[in-house]
């Protein structure tokens, strides 16, 4: 029969019992006093010998966290303190536990939070169940004593010391975020709709939770515990997961997520901005709060939802997971999980890793539908073979035809160009039947435009940018110090002239469009020959490979080739001139003379093999065969990133092996190709001298050292040396930088010098 219990201590309300120490009782009755006290001070209620020892309304949400701590009557039995007070710190760890819950349950702390707070609120409930087995015992058994009551809350105490344990390290996480001013609270760019450190939610929380288990993991009853607490709390998150894998959607109003979206990097941009980097910044990953579980797949969970937003802005309905075209796109193997470096608690609290299979099969699926939709729908090596034709010059009869129509309206300066009439030029010429151009389905994309700056310039600003400000110091002029002795070329800083062009006798050259003269200072006139560029139309989704940088590139390649046949037209132009002329096609009477032109005709030659030579080099052994390369790589492409990889390393190896990244090369060729051109243009004034000097054989013996003369044998004798010196300079420089950047550069060097003609000079 069970024992009553003495009604004194079954009415806590009893003013007269609230002066009687506990002490003066007999030895029975503290012990049923000191268990009822503890029934419910272990539900966060004071006793009437146990009392709150912090409780006070004014503590903030932090200072809850810490729980209430509670006093014992000093007066009671030692031997009934002592179990009391171990029993005390449940009352603690509950109190700090609820506050938790509370104060995390908010919504502003998110989803994992959440599932957080109601695995521990289920593990409260448990607990609050013990407490009322408890009381049945106290009040119907006679044998209930306090150290069964210790007996039997012991378990509990290591369960609720773990989760107190859990609270303290992420309240001591918090602090130091906010105390360390870490600014990774708003992102510029990012969404964020709190100031919560994400450290402590969402993926930075499951973090904390792995770590305690695989630290605490020898004790099996504290990782059961944590297995079940990670087992919960990342189910928000997985849910986040497949629905940014399976869909590409981030479900994250509260910023937990390991993927973040900048809104404010649109796909339109990539057709305007040069430096737009819509793939790289659109979706990112937050690296400081991916859980560990997913550190091994983190980039195929980004390209996974990647792919699918890409497939979706192209108008495309993502159906979500179907495991049918699934398995016909990936496979039916499941992925081996013991390649990673995985704990199998980790794997058995994920549902048995099955978020692996998942991930993998998922990237798969999503990679292949949209290279597919690149490659096949698109079209896309066939759109880069169409930019190939008209950029490269590849069969470029139309061209050719192209400039003879056009010859007079790029002959004014860019500002007076007819825009519209080039254009409708270049259509004209696209829709000829004979024309190589007529059978592309892509012609009508090709569109033409001024720049508004030289090819030299901006490439000087180019690489400027990427290297730092490049000085107008010959550095070269140390390592080839040689150079200071070779006579009566005289000093460099002679032939030194604008970045862009050069000094010759007076005369400003400009890269490509004849003679340039100042203008209100440094100011230089652009011709329409110097401006001329293609620009090509691009949708999206191809317009992430061949974005405005991409074009960029190819604009930068076709203006060199395009001043490159500019020039060899003119040498061409000024070698008939020679052949036409009387005066230059018989020979002369007077051997002054004649070695004179021998020297001219000479001179011309050596330039339009330069050009020639320089032509054949970029054509036949850099652009064609790295499309060559690209050709073979882009069909055996396995991913999406590769095909960006890949086209990405053959405009920029182009541009380097087409010496238009190193801005010694690239002065260096720009002054040799002025000198071409103004070479060009003063045939006429040498023929007008050629005509006098004739007239005057017989009445002078040595007509060159006429006053008349002297200043055109002058003018001569600078480009002749001019042009050497260069040459030469040009040649050792690549010879340096053969070593230093590519070996690529030896192949010029053998096409310009192939009988050391330049070196012995």
């Amino acid at each position: 029969m069970s024992k009553p219990r003495p009604r004194s201590f079954s009415a806590r309300d009893n003013n007269n019992d609230k002066e009687l120490k506990i002490g003066s009782l007999p030895l029975h009755l503290q012990e049923y006093a000191i268990i009822e006290d503890l029934l419910f001070v272990m539900m966060g209620i004071d006793g009437k010998y146990i009392e709150a020892n912090n409780l006070s309304e004014d503590l903030t949400e932090d200072e809850k966290l810490d729980g209430i701590t509670y006093l014992v009557d000093g007066s009671l039995d030692s031997s009934l303190k002592d179990l009391t007070e171990r029993i005390l710190p449940l009352a603690t760890y509950y109190t700090s536990i609820n506050a938790f819950i509370t104060i995390h349950s908010k919504f502003e702390y998110g989803f994992v939070n959440h599932a957080l707070c109601a695995a521990m609120r289920e593990l409260l409930k448990e607990y609050l169940i013990l407490i009322t087995q408890l009381e049945h015992q106290f009040c119907s058994s006679s044998s209930f004593t306090l150290q069964k009551f210790w007996f039997y809350v012991h378990p509990t105490l290591h369960t609720m010391s773990n989760i107190y344990s859990l609270i303290m390290d992420i309240r001591n996480l918090a602090r130091d975020v906010m105390e360390e001013d870490i600014d990774m609270l708003i992102i510029d760019g990012f969404h964020r709709n709190n100031n919560i450190p994400q450290q402590i939610k969402g993926g930075g929380l499951l973090s904390i939770l792995i770590d305690r288990m695989t630290n605490l993991s020898g004790d099996l009853a504290t990782k059961k515990l944590y297995m079940y607490l990670l087992s919960k709390s990342s189910q928000p998150y997985v849910t986040m997961l497949n629905s940014w894998i399976h869909n590409g959607e981030i479900q994250d109003p509260y910023g937990e997520f390991m993927i973040q979206e900048r809104k404010g990097v649109k796909k339109e941009h990539l057709e305007e901005d040069f430096n737009d980097a819509y793939w790289e910044m659109r979706y990112t990953i937050n690296k400081d709060v991916v859980p560990p579980f997913l550190i091994p797949f983190k980039s195929k969970i980004l390209l996974a939802g990647k792919y699918l937003n890409v497939i979706r802005e192209c108008g495309i309905a993502i159906q979500g997971p179907q495991q049918q075209l699934m398995d016909d796109i990936v496979g039916k193997d499941s992925v081996d999980k013991t390649d990673f470096n995985f704990s199998n608690d980790i794997l058995a609290a994920m549902d048995d890793g099955k978020f692996v299979d998942s991930i993998e099969n998922a990237y798969k699926c999503a990679n292949r539908t949209l290279l597919d939709l690149l490659l096949k729908d698109q079209q896309l090596i066939a759109r880069l073979r169409s930019i190939k034709h008209y950029f490269f010059l590849d069969q470029s009869d139309f061209f050719t035809h192209f400039l003879d129509l056009a010859s007079v309206e790029l002959k004014k300066p860019s500002s007076q160009v007819s825009l519209t009439k080039l254009q409708s030029l270049l259509d004209l010429v696209l829709r000829n039947p004979s024309s190589v151009a007529h059978t592309d389905p892509f012609k009508e994309d090709v569109k033409v435009e001024m720049s508004n700056v030289r090819l030299v310039d901006q490439l000087l600003r180019i690489i400027n940018v990427e290297t730092g400000p490049v000085t107008r110091t010959n550095s070269m002029s140390e390592i080839f110090g040689a150079r200071k002795d070779i006579g009566r070329m005289g000093n460099e800083s002679e032939y030194e002239g604008s970045e862009d062009g050069s000094v010759i006798g007076g005369e400003r050259l400009g890269f490509a469009g004849g003679v340039v003269w100042n203008v209100g200072g440094n100011k230089q006139l652009l011709m329409g020959i110097d401006a001329l560029t293609l620009d090509y139309t691009v949708t999206f989704p191809l317009s992430l490979v061949i974005s405005r940088k991409a074009l960029t590139k190819y604009q930068l390649l076709f203006r060199h080739l395009l001043h490159l046949k500019y020039v060899e037209q003119l040498l061409c132009n000024t070698w008939t001139e020679h052949s036409k002329s009387f005066y230059w096609r018989r020979g002369s009477g007077h051997p002054t003379i004649e070695a004179w032109k021998s020297r001219v005709f000479a001179l011309r030659q050596n330039m339009l093999v330069f050009i020639q030579q320089f032509a054949y080099y970029i054509t036949n052994e850099v652009l064609e065969p790295q499309w060559r390369n690209l050709e073979a790589k882009l069909a055996k492409v396995s991913t999406v990133d590769q095909v960006l990889q890949y086209h990405s390393d053959f405009l920029d190896t182009c541009l380097k092996e087409c010496m238009l990244t190193n801005a010694k090369l690239l002065r260096t060729y720009s002054k040799l190709a002025s000198a071409c051109v103004l070479f060009s243009n003063t045939t006429e004034k040498f023929m007008k001298s050629l005509t006098i000097l004739e007239s005057q054989v017989e009445s002078v013996t040595d007509p060159l050292q006429t006053d008349t003369q002297d200043r055109t044998l002058q003018q001569f004798e600078k480009f002749e040396e001019y042009f050497i010196y260069h040459i030469k300079l040009l040649i050792e420089c690549l010879n340096f930088y053969s070593a230093t950047e590519t070996v690529q550069f030896l192949c010029l060097v053998v096409r310009l010098d192939y009988n050391l003609y330049f070196t012995n000079k």
